[in-house]
């Protein structure tokens, strides 16, 4: 039976690209920073798009189908994305097409669900239809899946403003909203963690720029979950210390949860957003 603490929610700001052809692996293989070669029918990845310089253009989820791939992406993105796969087409034998499929997700408050006796236990994965699969960025985002229509879990229902709750708690970004195109160094915004790079697999699009900032190993700063008590903001708002220093600056916030870009050097400090405190959960 599953716990109690278990919902469904449709995740209505995603959209659902489709990629097939001859040539779909190697023409997605060269561009993305995930290795989309290996993985079989069934597999999900993280992956990214970059630009020459190595910052981010969009991040999307690859779903591997036997004759193709689904790009599980932020809706208001999916016609960019679409438009900029396109450019790279040339010659190359691929389709690429939007589709009507919508995505649903089954997940748990915190990434933690309870069994009967009050036990932590994981997320019920095999007691579900095989038609989810794990969220490739994080064990606490849960399961997600493609559907024509709306799949009947016997769950209940939670807002799409819940998820995104539970999905920046642990630290997740994701869209253009956080991550505005051709801004954003991924390996600042957590994508290492996230398992959307792959440095061995060879050359895609910004490698040289990634590939150098990881080999040297050290960021100045990184996005790390906060919560803020009382506080509203918009992305860019500065974190500032006791002296009035910028220790970082906000890329989310919703009902007091949110992600900030915080410097290395400021993590010791006592930090404030519009004169709240803030806390690093993480």
């Amino acid at each position: 039976m599953l716990a109690m603490s278990t919902f469904h929610t449709a995740l209505k700001d995603r959209a659902v690209l489709r990629l097939s052809g001859a040539d779909r692996v190697d023409f997605l293989q060269n561009l993305v920073t995930q290795d989309v070669a290996r993985p079989q029918a069934g597999a999900c990845v993280m992956t990214a798009l970059l630009t020459p310089q190595g910052k981010l253009l969009f991040d999307f989820i690859v779903y591997f189908e036997e004759n193709g791939f689904l790009l599980d992406v932020d809706a208001e993105s999916a016609e960019a994305l679409l438009k900029k796969l396109t450019l790279y087409k040339l010659r190359a034998d691929i389709k690429l097409e939007m589709t009507d499929l919508a995505i649903h997700a089954i997940w748990q408050l915190d990434g933690q669900a309870k069994n009967q006796e009050g036990e932590q236990t994981d997320l019920p994965a095999k007691e579900m239809s095989s038609s989810f699969y794990q969220d490739p960025r994080h064990h606490g985002l849960g399961l997600r899946g493609f559907f024509d229509s709306t799949p009947d879990t016997g769950l209940p229902q939670k807002p799409l403003a819940d998820w995104h709750v539970n999905r920046l708690k642990h630290g997740v970004p994701q869209g253009q909203s956080e991550m505005p195109p051709g801004s954003i160094f991924p390996l600042e915004y957590g994508f290492e963690a996230a398992n959307a790079i792959d440095f061995q697999k060879g050359c895609f699009v910004g490698q040289e720029v990634t590939s150098r900032t990881h080999r040297k190993g050290s960021l100045r700063k990184k996005l790390r979950p906060i919560e803020i008590d009382g506080a509203t903001g918009n992305r860019g708002d500065k974190l500032l210390t006791a002296a009035e220093r910028i220790g970082g600056e906000l890329v989310a916030l919703h009902d007091g949860c949110g992600l900030a870009l915080i410097r290395e050097d400021a993590l010791a400090e006592a930090l404030t957003l519009n004169g709240a405190p803030v806390r690093l959960t993480l």
